[in-house]
């Protein structure tokens, strides 16, 4: 089959989905618009008013410590109320915080601002793998997750372009300085304007918008091939939440600065909002191939080549910061998450039953955010005390011993490498 033939079928499954399937791509394509321009833009905003990154590190701490804790209660919200009340209102308070985030200035209220956004930031990620577990075809979830992901990433890339774009217009139309506080402000409002776009598609929905339905039982349930004792689906939740505990932290400690770093290589903000958006372009066309990534090799292999990708990369950049380095290594990160995410959702999905999914995507979140909080506040201590070297080498260890560790725990699992069946029993937990 030609790359021509393989596209027009993919793009044919695509066009079969349910009404609500595409409405959902739609919110995904404005749903992460203010983020991308929040992650290019917003720490250079704090630059301009004076802030260094240690100030940074801390925001960025304090936030995703706020999103943590969101997200441990955001399990049983998914669970009670179903991923279309999560998607809407959380889209809604997230697009409030963010405009009171985009005119604070003082550190008390900087601070106060970002515990909110964190806080409705948990309600933009953590449903949609739930929602598409409980409303795709289950056929077609894979190729679902991948789209997505991808349309999110393109999304970012909208808000990418508008974030990098924004301050040169706005400063031609109003005389301001191109890099200065209030273009910048008024570049991060723009964005949310464009995000608020998201809320259109989520009203037009029908049959998403009730409570969600679930199996009843314990962890013992059978439902699609899951058939693992209860000790070993434990076990499987806590791999997955750990993973991405451990993943978080090598990301905590390089993602809030980097474009800072790039600052420091010379780069302005309107040529890192133009990488910014490559990156999740690229990262959004190659993410929907990782359907057909982890059939040719299996899940878990192909997660596990997919995530260490970008270490080596980050790697040398420790001991070489240069330019050229640090663009491939964001790309190959970017790209990284969008093909490696959809895949280990869609494992945990075969794993795990309903029963305890959302816990599981929630307990990860969490994990995620706290590790992500802590190292970003050390790290931004670290970087101002001896550069970014250590930063960049602190990513490549953790991020090894995650993929490591995720790897082992689900080897033996036939899900991992495109087989449902049963595991052999273990002969007792691992030591």
């Amino acid at each position: 089959m030609t790359l021509v033939d393989g596209l027009a079928r993919y793009a044919r499954t695509l066009l079969t989905l349910p009404r609500d399937i595409h409405l959902f791509f739609a919110y995904a394509l404005f749903s992460n618009v203010a983020i991308g321009a929040f992650a290019l833009l917003y720490n250079l905003y704090l630059v301009q008013l004076r802030y260094r990154e240690d100030f940074i590190g801390l925001v960025n701490a304090i936030s995703t410590a706020a999103l943590a804790v969101s997200a441990v209660g955001l399990g049983k919200l998914l669970h009670d109320r179903g991923p279309w009340w999560c998607l809407f209102y959380g889209t809604a308070f997230y697009l409030v915080t963010s405009m009171l985030l985009a005119f604070a200035s003082q550190p008390l209220a900087v601070v106060a601002s970002a515990v909110l956004q964190g806080m409705a930031t948990t309600f933009l990620f953590v449903p949609l793998m739930p929602f598409v577990i409980e409303h795709a075809p289950p056929a077609q979830r894979p190729t679902v997750a991948a789209m997505a992901l991808s349309l999110t990433s393109a999304s970012a890339t909208v808000g990418s372009l508008l974030a990098g774009g924004l301050p040169s217009l706005i400063g031609t139309l109003t005389g301001w300085p191109v890099s200065s506080a209030v273009t910048y402000r008024w570049s991060l409002l723009a964005s949310i304007v464009v995000c608020a776009g998201a809320l259109p598609p989520l009203l037009l929905m029908h049959d998403p918008r009730g409570p969600a339905t679930h199996t009843t039982g314990s962890l013992r349930v059978q439902e699609e091939g899951v058939t693992d004792s209860q000790w070993q689906l434990r076990q499987y939740l806590r791999a997955f939440v750990l993973a991405g505990g451990l993943l978080s932290i090598g990301n905590g400690a390089v993602v809030p600065f980097y474009n800072v770093f790039l600052t420091t290589l010379g780069l302005s903000a309107q040529a890192i909002g133009v990488f910014y958006a490559a990156a999740s372009l690229t990262g959004a066309v190659l993410g929907l191939f990782a359907p057909a990534v982890a059939r040719a090799l299996g899940p878990l292999h192909a997660a596990t080549f997919i995530r260490f990708a970008p270490i080596p990369l980050f790697a040398l950049l420790a001991l070489f910061p240069a330019t050229p380095l640090a663009i491939v290594a964001h790309l190959v990160r970017m790209t990284s998450i969008s093909m490696a995410w959809p895949i280990d959702s869609m494992l945990i999905a075969e794993v795990l039953p309903s029963a305890v999914r959302a816990n599981a995507f929630s307990f990860r979140s969490a994990a995620w955010n706290l590790g992500f909080a802590v190292a970003s506040l050390l790290s931004g201590q670290l970087i101002v005390a001896l550069g970014y070297g250590p930063a960049f080498a602190i990513y490549a260890l953790f991020c090894t011993l995650a993929v490591a560790y995720f790897q082992r725990r689900f080897r033996q699992h036939p899900a991992a490498q495109g087989h449902r069946g049963r595991v052999q029993p273990a002969s007792g937990p691992e030591r």
